[in-house]
């Protein structure tokens, strides 16, 4: 077999996982990762999950096809709920390439399947707000983020820890990511600025708009009012 060649996204996330995990991958995709993470020494044992039936045989032929089948366990089931806790002994779950919402829901569906002492790391595609919000709600805190730009477009990834603790995030922490917005790397700029721009132009059309649309204006007011705060490039 050829090695694998994550994309740039995945490669973001593969980062994250910590040396001698036992990850779960959850929406496994054919269980790229896993294998790739496993074929580096980097884990001690995977699972990965698939929810549907033609996604898990295609993950399952995969990991026989690479002869992973005693490090590597694939499984068929809703999310996080092919985890059994207290034999499983995962420290760390992915989950990448949904929507934010879906993920959360992943998450809140499963709460009972986990031990408290998972790394997650979540790339949402989109609504990366969500995401914050539920691990903030859960007592996660954001330990390390990640940007990257790929085949047109912009991917966060989002490492939450369990804390004992209440964690608090504000709105900007929320809509950029704590850690995002202090090191402001290169795609967050690109993010930013492209969206600045995109809003300061739909500002100046609905303040055209024959029906002015208070409500709507002031939102688009505040998002450019956010982004300008937290800027520190030349726009």
């Amino acid at each position: 077999m050829s090695p694998i060649n994550l994309s740039k996204r995945l490669a973001a996330v593969a980062q994250f996982v910590p040396q001698d995990s036992i990850v779960a991958d959850i929406g496994s995709d054919h269980a790229y990762l896993p294998i790739w993470l496993t074929e580096q020494k980097r884990l001690k044992g995977a699972i990965a999950g698939e929810v549907v039936t033609g996604p898990f045989e295609s993950t399952q032929t995969h990991v026989i096809q690479w002869h992973l089948e005693d490090q590597i366990q694939v499984r068929l089931g809703d999310g996080v709920e092919v985890l059994n806790p207290e034999e499983d002994q995962v420290t760390c779950i992915v989950i990448a390439g949904m929507g934010g919402l879906l993920i959360t829901e992943i998450l809140e569906r499963g709460l009972a399947h986990l031990n408290g002492h998972e790394r997650l790391v979540l790339q949402p595609n989109i609504m990366e707000p969500t995401v914050r919000e539920w691990l903030m709600k859960h007592h996660y805190a954001i330990v390390e983020e990640a940007i990257v730009a790929e085949d047109g477009h912009i991917y966060e990834v989002i490492v939450g820890e369990p804390r004992t603790e209440a964690v608090e995030l504000d709105e900007a922490d929320l809509v950029f990511g704590p850690v995002l917005r202090r090191r402001q790397p290169t795609d967050f700029q690109l993010k930013w600025s492209t969206l600045l721009n995109k809003k300061r132009h739909l500002l100046v059309q609905l303040q055209g708009a024959q029906v002015t649309p208070t409500e709507k204006i002031a939102t688009v007011q505040h998002e450019i009012q956010l982004i300008e705060e937290v800027q520190t490039w030349d726009n």
